[in-house]
């Protein structure tokens, strides 16, 4: 059975830490809320309200006005005023971050990653350094709870270094705390107690009882690693005394759980740790209890703790804990011989751990059932869930070996990194002296150039003067020439500013756009098999991709907005956060509701006074693939979809209207669904390589030119496909401009 370690999230809000209760608080933030006039103010008020009730423990309630004080915040951020614009672009990132803390306290890790990216990249773009730390800090803590130690690793290193660089004492304790949980997961408890530790020193110094109580937890998990009960006891107790103080409930609920833990293991321990137990606890050797009496004492306190640390965490909703509570329940009412019972608490943690997708303990259960069913002569049904835990054993087994592997990549990359850091400090050096050399060049030959320019315009002077004394008329004439040419390279060089000043933009433009669409490592993670034939007419595209997992299904799309270039690139900015609005705040799961929704967006927000003038919008088609039921629900705007199966091509005609104000009747969209098949490839598009011009006559390559090129490339490798794409419309251009934005998508099953 596992034990829950603590680890420390760094908000951004202002804390609240005067001695009164978290309820008390939540109260008067809420009365202050209500009191309060400006938007701005209310948007921090409500990011108050989700820290303390991630505080408290009630996650709900703090993703409910995390949620509320993101949209808020957006909602400013069309203020023109630069005072309310600053303080909604902080605001949004401190949403973010706090959406995620509570996301990753719930134990949802894809969504917790989600809300911190956002987060990083809304504090990358204010230049808030502390905030940055913070967010590569949660970043990595939500790799460590997936196992994922070398990314977790780089994250941490991250937010090391930038909190050394700002002198930031309680990040420096968190990075600690950090490295003390990789050692943990190393099963090096050695050098995890000593950053815990390094921690908890920090911590006491700062008289940071959040951090104290995080620095006992995690000490009590390592003295109960080492087998030093009457340790890990007394620095248990020591954490749920803060717990109690500070009234949160969801960690009160834990710590029960792992005193609970600590007594059912001891129960079971050799006879020499046992004596050691009782000589601690019971120095009276005359009145003291025996092994057999202190280890029925020891399973009745576990009962009496994990009833309740479930009855907490029930309340709060943490389902980790109420699943491991439940299963130690289960393990003390089997050991006592009443086998029926234990199987209810069993089926029950069962269920739970597998909801939450924690595979190893679902194992560890269904062999504790089927141990239970032995012990009551039910060999058919023990046989039975020996079968399931086998049948899932070895990729559990293969899950614990790739964790070994990843330990040993963190040694491994700590290592490089400290070398590299190191290597970049010298080479950093040795840059900054050149640096220095070449300024002084430049001063100096800056100041003999002046010296030289200087000379001749008095030498200039003085031929002028000569030749005005001797032909005026001449000279008048001169004069006018010279200022028409000053004049005209005045105008040269602000003409020459202002398009360097126009590139520098779309530049920065096309970071941005980059940086929103789907990476290639998120989408690698849900697909196996597949490409992206991205290519923009200009620096900035109005095509687009877009992808997100949710709830079991994985979402993609192919748009392509009004335009392209910089109008084309605004567009897809505005319909990629619709799109996100839709599935991930509305819930919204069919994509042809998914466009319904977009499409009343896009309208809403170009055509606000209700007039039919503006005509933008976008031509898209979205997929949501369930690669369990290997079901294929789509919608298509103007572009359909292709699926080649067999040596056959399948097609899902499009809605002939855009995502956006139509000359007809917005009809709502259509839903296809297909069930698919191993080896089926499907293929989205935007119209860019059909329309482009080329060839030998100069005409359009066409739709029908393209299905002949995707029927006779979809048995090769992906990656060739999107090679032969790329080649092919590169010798149908040849030297002839192209005429819009290009992509292409091809997944194959």
């Amino acid at each position: 059975m596992k034990v829950r370690s603590s680890i420390l999230f760094i908000f951004l809000c202002t804390l609240f830490t005067q001695a009164i209760g978290q309820s008390k608080l939540i109260d008067s933030l809420k009365n202050k809320l209500n009191n309060e006039k400006q938007d701005t103010s209310k948007v921090f008020i409500e990011i108050s309200i989700c820290k303390a009730f991630n505080s408290k423990g009630d996650f709900l309630q703090a993703l409910d006005y995390g949620i509320r004080a993101l949209r808020r915040s957006k909602s400013l951020e069309i203020s023109t005023n630069d005072a309310i614009l600053l303080a909604a672009r902080k605001g949004e990132g401190q949403a973010l971050l706090n959406i995620g803390n509570a996301y990753n306290n719930q134990g949802n890790y894809g969504q917790a990653a989600i809300y911190y990216t956002k987060a990083l990249k809304a504090k990358e773009a204010l230049g808030d350094k502390r905030g940055i730390a913070s967010a590569n800090n949660n970043l990595g803590l939500v790799y460590w709870s997936q196992s994922n130690y070398p990314v977790a690793l780089d994250y941490f290193l991250r937010s090391q270094n930038m909190y050394e660089e700002l002198d930031y004492k309680p990040g420096i304790a968190l990075t600690y705390n950090n490295i003390g949980l990789l050692y943990m997961d190393e099963e090096n408890n050695d050098s995890a107690l000593t950053y815990f530790k390094k921690s908890l020193f920090i911590e006491k110094e700062r008289n940071n009882r959040e951090g104290i109580d995080r620095g006992y937890n995690n000490i009590a998990i390592i003295y109960r690693n080492q087998k030093r009960y009457p340790d890990a006891i007394n620095y248990y107790m020591k954490s749920l005394a803060i717990r109690k103080d500070e009234g949160n409930m969801a960690d009160i609920g834990v710590t029960y759980t792992n005193l609970a833990n600590a007594y059912n293991a001891l129960a079971k321990e050799s006879d020499s740790i046992r004596d050691n137990y009782i000589d601690i606890f019971y120095p009276d050797k005359v009145k003291s209890p025996t092994i057999y009496q202190v280890s029925q004492i020891l399973t009745d306190s576990a009962l009496i703790l994990y009833k309740k640390g479930l009855g907490i965490s029930k309340g709060v909703g943490d389902m980790s804990n109420i699943a491991e509570s439940t299963e130690g329940i289960g393990e003390i009412s089997r050991d006592k011989g009443n086998y029926k019972e234990a199987l209810d608490y069993f089926r029950e943690a069962l269920g739970i751990y597998k909801s939450i997708n924690s595979r190893k303990d679902y194992l560890f259960v269904l062999l504790d059932i089927s141990t239970s069913y032995e012990k009551m002569k039910q060999p058919d049904s023990a046989l039975y869930y020996y079968k399931r835990a086998s049948a899932i054993h070895d990729s559990v087994f293969n899950e614990d070996k790739q964790k070994a592997i990843g330990r040993e990549e963190v040694r491994y990359s700590y290592e490089k990194k400290q070398a590299l850091e190191e290597a970049d400090h010298k080479k950093q050096h040795e840059l900054e002296e050149e640096q220095r050399k070449r300024q002084q060049l430049i001063i100096y030959a800056g100041s003999a150039g002046v010296l030289l320019l200087a000379a001749f315009l008095i030498f200039v002077v003085q031929r002028l003067r000569i030749t005005n004394r001797q032909k005026n008329i001449i000279g008048e004439q001169k004069e006018r020439i010279d200022e028409a040419f000053a004049q005209l390279g005045d105008a040269k060089k602000l003409l020459e500013e202002r398009h360097k000043d126009l590139t520098d933009s779309i530049q920065y433009a096309s970071r941005i756009q980059t940086a929103l669409l789907t990476s290639e490592k998120y989408l690698s993670e849900y697909l196996q098999d597949y490409f992206i034939f991205f290519k923009p007419k200009d620096i900035v595209s109005g095509d687009f991709y877009w992808a997100l997992h949710r709830k079991g299904k994985f979402y993609i799309a192919c748009c392509d907005c009004t335009g392209h270039g910089v109008p084309g690139a605004f567009m897809s900015l505005l319909n990629i956060n619709f799109l996100h609005q839709a599935v991930i705040e509305k819930n919204i799961t069919h994509p042809n509701e998914i466009f319904n929704t977009v499409r009343n967006n896009v309208v809403e927000a170009l055509n606000p006074d209700g007039t039919t003038d503006t005509k933008d919008g976008m031509d898209a088609s979205l997929c949501s693939i369930d690669f369990e039921k290997h079901l294929l629900m789509a919608a298509c705007a103007n572009n359909g979809i292709w699926i080649v199966r067999g040596g056959e091509l399948m097609e899902f005609k499009p809605d002939k209207m855009p995502i956006g104000i139509s000359g007809g009747e917005a009809k709502p969209f259509t839903l296809h669904e297909i069930n698919l098949q191993k080896g089926d490839c499907i293929y989205m598009f935007s119209d860019g390589f059909a329309d482009q011009f080329g060839g030998t006559n100069g005409k359009k390559f066409k739709s029908s030119q393209l299905k002949e090129i995707v029927l006779g490339m979809a048995a090769k490798p992906m990656k060739d496909q999107k090679a032969l794409l790329d080649k092919t419309l590169s010798d149908w251009k040849g030297t002839q401009e192209q005429v819009d934005d290009v992509c292409i998508i091809g997944i194959r099953i």
